[in-house]
């Protein structure tokens, strides 16, 4: 009996194929041609609608990609990106390279607007709220907004936020608020959240690093 199980577990595990290793070249190949316009060649994106994804766990990348270019997340800008040249022709080998490349860059800080409230917007991420129930951002998202894994893995990570534009954040939150971004715990979060108060955490993120 023992033999036998031996060998089946043998032949299963002939069986199975370990997923191909990203090819960070070819990634910045792919960034270089179909992703730049938009989130710029090294992932800073300059354009405030569109994020930066420089240092970004690479799973992350992978998983919301997919999702815009098989038509599961339609808020922003991911319809107009899912029927762009881009994204729409790409395989989820491709995706995966240019995740890879874009997790590989230097992510770059933005500026906190001092008229922006940046005290409330630093309360909320180091201390959160307690009489609103709000819990501090870092306790996810790390002290400089880095990221964290979740669950053993990057694909359910808290995501890199630290740098992101102040107004890609406000829209995010504003999609966790009306449920049309799915998350329990984000739409608990920003259904609590005031428009100040997301406009003053999206200041206070965009000057992290």
């Amino acid at each position: 009996m023992k033999r036998i199980t031996l060998l089946a577990l043998s032949v299963l595990a002939c069986g199975v194929t370990a997923a191909p290793k990203a090819d960070v070249a070819k990634g910045k190949e792919i960034a270089a041609t179909l992703c730049s316009s938009c989130h710029a060649t090294d992932g800073n994106s300059g354009i405030a609608t569109y994020p930066r994804l420089a240092a970004q766990m690479p799973n992350y990348i992978e998983k919301h990609a997919r999702d815009i270019r098989d038509g599961k997340r339609a808020w922003g800008n991911a319809e107009q990106m899912r029927v762009s040249p881009g994204i729409s022709t790409m395989t989820d080998e491709q995706i995966r390279d240019v995740a890879a490349f874009f997790a590989t860059q230097y992510p770059k800080a933005g500026e906190v607007h001092p008229k922006e409230n940046p005290e409330l917007g630093e309360k909320l991420f180091r201390g959160g709220l307690a009489e609103k129930g709000i819990p501090a951002c870092m306790s996810c998202h790390g002290p400089n907004g880095a990221g964290m894994p979740a669950g053993g893995t990057d694909t359910l990570a808290f995501p890199r936020i630290g740098g992101q534009h102040k107004e890609y954040v406000v829209e995010q939150l504003k999609a966790y608020q009306s449920g049309v971004r799915k998350n329990a715990m984000m739409e608990d979060i920003a259904k609590r959240l005031s428009a100040e108060e997301m406009n003053a955490v999206g200041n206070f993120i965009q000057g992290l690093h």
